[in-house]
């Protein structure tokens, strides 16, 4: 298998010489990715599981934009933002402050 995708990549991406191609290359499956992708939006989730990989601000795991898109504050703070969902977790469910949880809300975010 990884030889098949060498040969593709090779094939796709050097020029007759071997050298790699220096141009935009249109792909021919992104497109299908794109459409397939828009049809099973509303179908596809994320696995929370115990909350350990993924980032509470920086991940899409309960919308398609991330949090941090609609809060404004300098970047020297979003850089000690560094909550998990797990942190939010625990053996009865959801542990959500209620600043978090308001955040959450007028996000159209429903933690239940």
């Amino acid at each position: 298998m990884q030889e098949d995708w060498s040969q593709f990549k090779h094939a796709k991406f050097t020029s007759i010489t071997g050298d790699f191609i220096r141009y935009h290359k249109k792909s021919t499956i992104w497109p299908g990715i794109k459409l397939a992708a828009s049809i099973n939006r509303p179908y596809m989730g994320w696995l929370v599981g115990n909350g350990d990989n993924i980032d509470f601000w920086r991940d899409t795991w309960a919308m398609e934009i991330l949090r941090r898109e609609y809060i404004e504050m300098p970047q020297s703070l979003w850089k000690r933002c560094t909550t998990r969902l797990s942190d939010f977790i625990n053996s009865n469910g959801w542990d959500i402050p209620t600043d978090i949880r308001i955040l959450l809300s007028t996000l159209r975010i429903n933690m239940l």
